[in-house]
């Protein structure tokens, strides 16, 4: 049995309707709910959408226990524990309090939840069959959106509505007539500037994702697109492609800390600086 058919790669780490395991099975048709609207079809269930609720209940499963052992005040014991915690400790200690700084403990449930459902949908993407729904732009624009979102929100609750917004534009010592003209300008550019980095949140997370998935797959392709050569070339590829796509994937496996980590950190940074625009 083979994992991948030949054909085009990127088929096999996009979103779809259908769960295609095993080219000696029909694919598994997901499309439970479809309907039209704005041009589009939308389509309820999808791979990527199922491996979304997989990868938020693995989350849950691993540290709600976790969580009423530390309530509890005993000790880590244990490398599951004690992995697991690591992960929350160092998101507090590395990535909110030192670039939130004041109340940093309050937002940090928010970042753990970030950084946990990213990573988590990151890690499958590393299992044979799976996929990371990182890899789509629209995951991680919604994503985007939601730090987007968190950030005013979050803003407004800490500094008040008006101070909130009034702070994207700095104050300067100049003719009136001049701030009538300039502080409007530096306000549109500052607001859009923290949606531009926010979309380039989703950009960043949803590239690394489907380039890596993608190069893992064509690696994976020489192998059925070699089948008919010559017995010394199919083995040839096939080794190389094997040992190719396990170098590859301890990288992947890298990128995907690195980039909920990245994710993570960016949206502690913005979310700091828009706690407090004096700094």
């Amino acid at each position: 049995m083979r994992l991948f058919a030949a054909g085009d790669a990127a088929s096999h780490v996009m979103d779809a309707p259908y769960w295609h395991i095993l080219d000696s099975f029909p694919p598994i048709n997901l499309k439970v709910v479809s309907f039209h609207a704005l041009g589009q079809e939308f389509t309820f269930f999808t791979k990527y959408q199922l491996l979304m609720v997989l990868a938020a209940v693995l989350v849950a499963a691993i540290y709600i226990p976790l969580a009423k052992r530390v309530q509890t005040g005993e000790p880590p014991r244990g490398a599951w524990w004690n992995v697991f915690e690591s992960l929350l400790t160092f998101v507090r200690d590395n990535v909110a309090r030192p670039y939130i700084s004041h109340h940093a403990d309050h937002y940090v449930p928010f970042l753990w939840t970030m950084f946990l459902f990213v990573l988590f949908c990151n890690l499958l993407g590393m299992f044979p069959a799976m996929g990371s729904p990182t890899a789509s732009i629209t995951v991680t624009g919604v994503l985007a959106l939601i730090v987007f979102l968190y950030i005013h929100i979050s803003g407004m609750m800490e500094n008040g509505v008006a101070h909130h917004f009034m702070a994207f534009a700095p104050h300067l010592e100049m003719p009136f007539v001049l701030k009538l003209i300039i502080i409007p300008l530096l306000w549109v550019i500052e607001f859009l500037g923290l949606g531009i980095k926010c979309f380039v949140l989703a950009v960043r997370l949803f590239a690394n994702m489907f380039a890596g998935h993608m190069v893992l797959a064509t690696i994976l392709l020489f192998i059925p697109a070699a089948q008919l050569a010559s017995s010394g070339i199919f083995w040839t590829v096939t080794v190389s492609s094997v040992l190719g796509v396990v170098a590859l994937s301890m990288l992947e496996l890298f990128v995907a800390f690195l980039q909920a980590f990245i994710f993570t950190f960016l949206t502690a940074l913005f979310l700091g600086s828009t706690l407090h625009p004096e700094h």
